[in-house]
Order: structure tokens, then C-alpha cells, then sequence
């Protein structure tokens, strides 16, 4: 994008059978308090992400919408 580009987009992120995965966000995705939030581990359960940005991504915020559906 655009340096001046405002984004957006949401994120459905749904375990498989196996408990335990994990994931690791790039460097680029801040989070309010600059804490990432704990992700739902459990199997077949669904978090919900969005994420925006106003520099064409240089920066993305990010924000745990929904938890452990």
C-alpha cells in the first residue's frame, strides 16, 4: 500500500484437533499496553483479530476482538 493508505482487516483464527498451537506475530503488529494477548489453545475454538493501519502497514494495530468461541 500507499504510505498514507488506512487499512483494515479481520482475522478467524481456528484450532484443529490439536491443543496447544501457538502463533508469532510480526514485529510490526503493536498491541494496546504493548501487550500481545493470550490466544485460545484449546481445540476447535476460534479467536477473532482485527487489525488496522494508517501508514500502508508499517505499522499494524492490533486487537483480540473475540476469544475462545
Amino acid at each position: 500500500g500507499v504510505a498514507s493508505d488506512a487499512i483494515s482487516f479481520t482475522l478467524h483464527l481456528t484450532n484443529d484437533a490439536t491443543a496447544g498451537r501457538s502463533i508469532t506475530w510480526p514485529l510490526s503488529v503493536v498491541w494496546p499496553n504493548g501487550t500481545v494477548p493470550v490466544r485460545t489453545t484449546a481445540a476447535n475454538k476460534t479467536d477473532v483479530y482485527t487489525f488496522y493501519t494508517f501508514n500502508g502497514g508499517t505499522t499494524w494495530y492490533g486487537n483480540l476482538s473475540i476469544y475462545n468461541y
